[in-house]
């Protein structure tokens, strides 16, 4: 476990940020590709998830799908893949080696392997070994990642919005309250789910910053090993399981007999109707049956109420959806039109 103790200068200095980039869900992925998580990489080929052969094609390849190696303070959050490996080149060599070493030492790697290995490749000084680092990044990012992106950015967008939601109505304690379970809030403590030694963070007055990765396979806390001020980076995992990631990532089973209606609402909210309509369901039985966070579920939940489409009513400490008329005649309309079209013409 790891436990992140707040001052009241750090609760101000909780900052939201929409994703890392395509080079911070490329090593999430690589992750994914070793040990436990090896079967929880996604491939072209294989939406279900095998391990993906372009991830052992490095030598630094284990300590990325370790997890070990860090990558992304070093470089910060980017928009394109392109822009994350230009920032990759551009690291200092000092900073670049002082994290290769580091995350071997994490690994539990010999000082005679790491200096074997260091001597075959050494991205940090080597300006043609850094490119192949860059280029192997590349590979794996296309083979793994490239395919899913528009969900995989979507579902962060769509996470970033219902957290800057219940950071706006319920400020931070709520928002450190809705990191529920993967983190527990008891002020002035966050304690993160680890697998390790119990670990004590004191932020000192960094703040912390909450990104949200589709393929991050937990929570992962991260320090910056080049600036000592800048945030604490607590990464936040939208998909726990092999049939989490896949339900993300996949097209909607719903979504080609709702037709019109994902034009009308977009394809995850079309989703969400479709879901509710399924049965009545709390909150949080919705963000199991779409694999969401509860403030994701919340947030789809209340734009379908404030439309008039489904109704919500409390029981005990919960709250229960369904449809409202307006709404069954929503679904029954794409039911009858995605027949019409499945039929042609007469």
């Amino acid at each position: 476990m790891i436990r992140i103790h707040f001052t009241a200068d750090d609760l101000a200095r909780v900052r939201l940020l929409t994703g890392w980039g395509p080079l911070g869900e490329t090593c999430f992925s690589l992750a994914r590709s070793f040990g436990r998580n090896r079967r929880q990489v996604l491939t072209p080929r294989s939406p279900q998830g095998h391990r993906s052969t372009v991830a052992l094609a490095h030598p630094y390849a284990p300590l990325l799908g370790s997890g070990a190696l860090d990558l992304l303070t070093l470089t910060g959050p980017t928009d394109s893949i392109e822009e994350g490996l230009a920032a990759l080149l551009e690291v200092r060599p000092q900073h670049l080696r002082a994290e290769i070493t580091a995350a071997a030492t994490t690994a539990g790697w010999p000082q005679a392997r790491l200096r074997r290995l260091m001597g075959e490749v050494d991205p940090a000084g080597n300006r043609d070994d850094r490119r192949q680092l860059v280029r192997f990044l590349h590979a794996h990012h296309r083979h793994a990642v490239a395919p899913h992106w528009s969900r995989i950015h979507a579902r962060v967008k769509a996470e970033h919005s219902a957290l800057t939601r219940v950071l706006s109505k319920d400020g931070v304690d709520g928002l450190l309250t809705w990191l529920a379970p993967f983190a527990r809030w008891r002020s002035p403590v966050l304690e993160v789910e680890h697998c390790g030694v119990l670990t004590d963070i004191r932020l000192d007055g960094r703040g912390l910053l909450l990104v949200p990765s589709v393929l991050q396979a937990g929570p992962a806390v991260w320090l910056n090993g080049v600036d000592e001020q800048a945030p604490v980076v607590l990464f936040l995992p939208l998909a726990r399981s092999t049939a989490d990631l896949a339900a993300v990532l996949s097209e909607p089973s719903a979504a080609p007999r709702l037709g019109a209606l994902v034009n009308l609402l977009g394809r995850t909210r079309a989703h969400v109707l479709d879901t509710i309509g399924d049965g009545p369901c709390t909150t949080r039985e919705l963000a199991h049956r779409l694999a969401v966070s509860s403030a994701s579920a919340s947030e789809h939940a209340t734009v379908l109420r404030d439309a008039g489409l489904i109704a919500t009513t409390r029981q005990g400490r919960a709250v229960q959806h369904r449809l409202t008329l307006l709404g069954e005649r929503l679904l029954r309309g794409a039911d009858e039109q995605n027949r019409e079209v499945r039929a042609g013409p007469r």
